[in-house]
């Protein structure tokens, strides 16, 4: 029996998951009330996880900046990636089959969904941010040509 197949099912018992099917190297799970993937990958024999902080909204030009923002060191990511993929923001972690416990992937797979409802909440803050910014500069605009009509 594969090495991933056999965490699959250590990890579905572990969390009272009905077995995931026989040799697949895709799990999607729901965590934390967030959607999250695991994906191994035989080639470097690792596995991927990834989730999608705002499944429903495509990026805007203000949460791009607050994402790189986020990214940078990992520090805004609790040390995941943050990237775009198909038009959504995608965060992801990398983890070597070798030595991967079912405890280790649990542990990691609730680190992932927390760190997905932080970035969410960032980047929805960045378009808030920024809506209130283009008002306060419309006010400020209508203040200065109120001001420009004032004639000495």
């Amino acid at each position: 029996m594969h090495p991933f197949t056999i965490l699959s099912k250590q990890f579905a018992e572990l969390v009272g998951l009905p077995p995931p099917e026989e040799d697949s190297d895709c799990l999607d799970l729901e965590v934390d009330s967030r959607w999250v993937t695991v994906q191994y990958r035989q080639e470097t024999d690792d596995v991927v996880l990834f989730t999608l902080p705002l499944a429903d909204q495509l990026p805007e030009p203000p949460m791009l900046r607050r994402a790189l923002e986020l990214a940078a060191n990992g520090r805004g990511t609790d040390g995941h990636f943050l990237g775009i993929q198909d038009n959504a923001f995608l965060l992801s972690a990398t983890l070597p089959m070798e030595n991967l416990t079912a405890e280790e992937l649990a542990a990691r797979l609730l680190r992932l969904a927390k760190a997905s409802q932080s970035v969410a909440q960032a980047l929805l803050a960045a378009v808030a941010e920024d809506i209130a910014q283009t008002q306060e500069n419309a006010s400020q605009s209508e203040e200065m040509r109120n001001l420009s009509t004032i004639r000495v």
